[in-house]
Formats: C-alpha cells, sequence, structure tokens
C-alpha cells in the first residue's frame, strides 16, 4: 500500500477498530488515537511500546507491593 494512501485513510480505519464490536471485549478498552499509532508504528515497522501515565508507571504492582514486605 502506498504511504499516502495509508495516511489519507489512518484515521478512519482508526475509527473503524474503535468501533468493531470487539473491542469492547478487550480487558483495556483502547482509544482511538492509540490504536491509530498502533498502525502508524505497524506500517511503518516501528516497535509499538505503550506509553504510561507518569503515576501509573511509579506506582508498584499488588505483586511488587507484597513482594517489598
Amino acid at each position: 500500500m502506498q504511504e499516502a494512501d495509508f495516511l489519507a485513510h489512518v484515521d478512519k480505519l482508526s475509527e473503524d477498530a474503535f468501533d468493531d464490536q470487539c473491542t469492547g471485549a478487550n480487558p483495556r478498552y483502547p482509544l482511538i488515537s492509540e490504536l491509530k499509532q498502533l498502525l502508524l508504528d505497524s506500517y511503518y515497522g516501528n516497535k509499538y511500546e505503550e506509553k504510561l501515565p507518569a503515576a501509573a508507571a511509579e506506582k508498584p504492582s499488588k505483586a511488587e507491593a507484597v513482594a517489598q514486605k
């Protein structure tokens, strides 16, 4: 697929992915912007890395909190 064609349709693809009936069954509900970034990363061959909010990244998990006790 040509890059210009992909970029012209990536917003619609992202919205369609969000509106898919299976999206609501995922354990984590994605944002349209996250789906778009996933599509862009896939197209360009970039590794997708989820960006967590700073507060979530600093908070230890339950398992880590128990291990520290």
